[in-house]
């Protein structure tokens, strides 16, 4: 089970490591846990505290949202995730990552559908319970 949690501010998140290969880089990332967007998407924030190269970037996709069409890249990655049992469980997948911009500055990154669809999650505000399981 990948134990997640509720903020003071009741959002839902959880913490995982991510490995960017093209770049060699690997950190820790906080999100949003967002059963709402297709693709999981690192915001400016947490891709420079990867130290995230954004003039490298390439393979470019628009993505449109409330706030108009915005510009994201998308990167294979390594997701891993602690597991209660004391392993990690990993996902290979592309995410999209934003370049610093007004419109993306400041804003969570975000775990999307593309690896929730490979889990079982458990949303129990009110017992303060957030798990995912592999199935």
């Amino acid at each position: 089970m990948i134990a997640g949690q509720f903020t003071d501010d009741g959002l839902p998140v959880i913490e995982c490591n991510v490995f960017l290969p093209r770049f060699g880089l690997i950190g820790q990332v906080t999100f949003l846990v967002d059963t709402g967007t297709d693709t999981t998407i690192l915001h400016p924030e947490a891709a420079a505290d990867l130290d995230c190269p954004f003039d490298l970037l390439d393979n470019p996709a628009e993505f449109i949202s409330a706030g108009g069409a915005l510009l994201y890249y998308m990167e294979p990655a390594v997701l891993s995730f602690n597991d209660s049992d004391g392993g990690t469980r990993e996902f290979e997948s592309d995410i999209s990552i934003a370049k610093p911009d007004p419109l993306t500055d400041g804003l969570d990154s975000l775990l999307g559908r593309d690896l929730l669809n490979q889990m079982r999650m458990e949303y129990d505000f009110p017992r303060s319970r957030l798990a995912l399981c592999q199935v």
